[in-house]
């Protein structure tokens, strides 16, 4: 049985058997050329799933090696890929190289030229699709260094105290609360379920001992909120966190109306 040759097998694995009536219905009676237009067809599909990687920086020079080694394309003992095999043509063409019979040349021990036979066919479509799957591995591990290459966030600052902040007085329970001082003297405040209020809220520290206190800032309408510290707080006497309800009086003093404190530890 004759088999199909390249062009009519690629043909057909790319769909376009509208010029191949003949070729498609040898694949129904033919086991060895149906396998190849299979191998063929999944060779098409590992280059499709590498197309969304064309962005990807240029390969390092090395890299067509090692797909070549890989696919067992390469010299052996070399790192490049074996060069094609000069043309009967190119030969004839060469004003050193004689009279060059045409046809197959034999082999110095008089064996038979090796005929490109489906097994041969079949090794070099092994081949290419061992070749993309090199590649589309190879892409999937320039993306995964690219992701690895971008730089370090910074690490989180040290936190130096912290306090978990509960409601005072008549705030509902469910108000809680959690304030830590980090390095860079600055205080980092995150609260819930506080009430309501006609004002806004102010955040202090207070002196336990003596109730001396002052203002770090005011809270703005969100759960979180970042505030620096006076170079000279002394953090080891203000200790206690506390977060007010204010009115818009003009009034900069405490309110008293404490909504949720804390120690910081």
């Amino acid at each position: 049985m004759r088999h199909l040759d390249t062009e009519q097998l690629t043909l057909l694995a790319f769909d376009e058997p509208s010029e191949q009536t003949t070729a498609a219905a040898h694949l129904t009676s033919c086991d060895t050329c149906r396998d190849e237009v299979a191998e063929l067809r999944r060779l098409a599909g590992v280059v499709a799933h590498t197309r969304p990687l064309r962005a990807l920086p240029p390969p390092p020079p090395r890299l067509w090696s090692a797909i070549a080694a890989q696919a067992g394309l390469a010299e052996a003992g070399t790192g490049t890929a074996a060069a094609p095999p000069r043309r009967t043509s190119d030969a004839a063409a060469s004003p050193d190289a004689g009279s060059v019979p045409r046809g197959p040349v034999r082999p110095s021990d008089n064996r038979p030229p090796a005929a490109a036979g489906p097994a041969r066919r079949r090794r070099g479509l092994a081949k290419l699709v061992l070749a993309a799957g090199v590649i589309a591995a190879v892409a999937a591990g320039a993306v995964a260094g690219v992701w690895w290459d971008r730089p370090p966030q910074p690490p989180a600052p040290t936190v130096l105290a912290a306090a978990a902040l509960t409601a005072y007085g008549d705030t509902p329970a469910s108000a809680t609360g959690s304030a830590d001082v980090v390095a860079g003297h600055r205080l980092r405040l995150h609260v819930a379920g506080l009430p309501a209020v006609d004002g806004y809220y102010e955040v202090w520290l207070i002196d336990p001992d003596t109730m001396k206190m002052f203002s770090v800032g005011t809270l703005g309408p969100g759960a979180d909120g970042e505030f620096s510290l006076p170079a000279n707080a002394d953090l080891a006497a203000y200790r206690l966190v506390d977060v007010s309800a204010e009115h818009f009086d003009n009034n900069t003093a405490h309110s008293g109306d404490s909504l949720l404190r804390g120690l910081l530890t």
